[in-house]
């Protein structure tokens, strides 16, 4: 009991190093003392650490292991729990087509099982967050449209907050400027950074990632980078993390026409790529293509757009690779 609580107890202070190491420990012991459900919930945890680590294929690994389990086999909800942290690791790999597939089975699964609101809401949010990143905006928002209904009679579930924060951000995504602002006003009202201060961060990064996608250039926008700026310098979070935060800073740039300062902070992330999901690494490249040929330097720009396209096609993101070869096309058409 001790083993566990400590286990929990460096996950709730976002410790994941140590919460990993407890959990693998308590998970040890649960195997030698015959005590499957306790080897089971200690693995989960394992592989939630890792995924809170950035170390996608090795959570993902550790879902795989799940799932040929025999408690997962005869279980809906655990089945659900693991394919939606299996959607989540494939997503955050990069393997944007296997993603939507594990969170379409974690809905499935978790919808066959009685009174599990908050793993159905929570299998929900991968598959949402699986079809947007994938281009396939129209089955998202269907999927959002059945999550607010989820919403509307648990209104105070604990995913309450990351779920309006999803369902805003592909509205963002389709233009729906309007809903996309309300729905993640609502997301602001239910989140804390009292509560959770490195959620608060990821919040505000990824409405700030949303705006810009949806070409909004208000000061609201900047504020959110802000805000999940100085968050950020406080709860620190994984090399990954200050990466994609710093993308967004050199998207927000590049939309303002500064290109030589995104330039310089764009060259200095696509050093490190190889810690980005290959999604958005694409899209690193991609803002560097616009900022390049913003610059004036258009024989740069094309390799990067064509690396762009090729992350993206690798990723599955189809139409975010077509956006790429549009705009290889049109610096082509305009030069002499």
């Amino acid at each position: 009991m001790l083993l566990e609580f400590r286990a929990r107890d460096a996950w709730n202070q976002r410790d994941y190093v140590a919460a990993q190491s407890l959990a693998m420990e308590l998970a040890s012991a649960a195997r030698e003392d015959g005590d499957d459900l306790g080897w089971w919930n200690a693995t989960f945890l394992v592989g939630e650490c890792l995924r809170k680590q950035g170390l996608m294929q090795e959570s993902q690994t550790i879902a795989d292991e799940l799932a040929a389990h025999s408690l997962t086999e005869r279980s809906k909800a655990l089945s659900a729990r693991v394919f939606t942290l299996q959607a989540f690791a494939l997503q955050g790999s990069g393997d944007l087509a296997s993603a939507v597939q594990a969170a379409r089975r974690a809905v499935s699964e978790a919808l066959l099982e009685p009174n599990q609101n908050t793993i159905v809401i929570e299998a929900q949010n991968a598959l949402i967050a699986a079809l947007a990143e994938s281009g396939q905006l129209e089955s998202a928002w269907s999927e959002c449209r059945i999550l607010a209904d989820l919403l509307d009679k648990d209104q105070d579930n604990k995913y309450a907050g990351q779920s309006y924060w999803a369902i805003g951000n592909v509205a963002f995504l389709l233009r729906n400027i309007s809903e996309g602002v309300s729905y993640h006003e609502l997301a602001a009202k239910t989140l804390s950074p009292t509560n959770d201060l490195d959620l608060w961060a990821r919040f505000n990064r990824g409405s700030a990632d949303f705006r810009l996608a949806a070409g909004v250039l208000e000061p609201e926008t900047l504020e959110c980078i802000e805000r999940a700026e100085l968050a950020s310098s406080i709860v620190g979070g994984t090399e990954r993390d200050r990466l994609e935060l710093k993308l967004i800073r050199a998207q927000w740039h590049v939309l303002t026409g500064q290109f030589e300062a995104a330039v310089e902070q764009l060259t200095a992330i696509i050093a490190r790529k190889q810690l980005l999901a290959s999604h958005v690494a694409a899209q690193a490249h991609f803002l560097l293509g616009q900022a390049l040929s913003g610059h004036g330097s258009n024989a740069e720009a094309i390799p990067n757009l064509q690396l762009s396209e090729d992350l993206f096609l690798q990723s599955g993101a189809e139409d975010r690779a077509s956006t790429a070869r549009a705009l290889i096309r049109d610096i082509g058409a305009s030069r002499p």
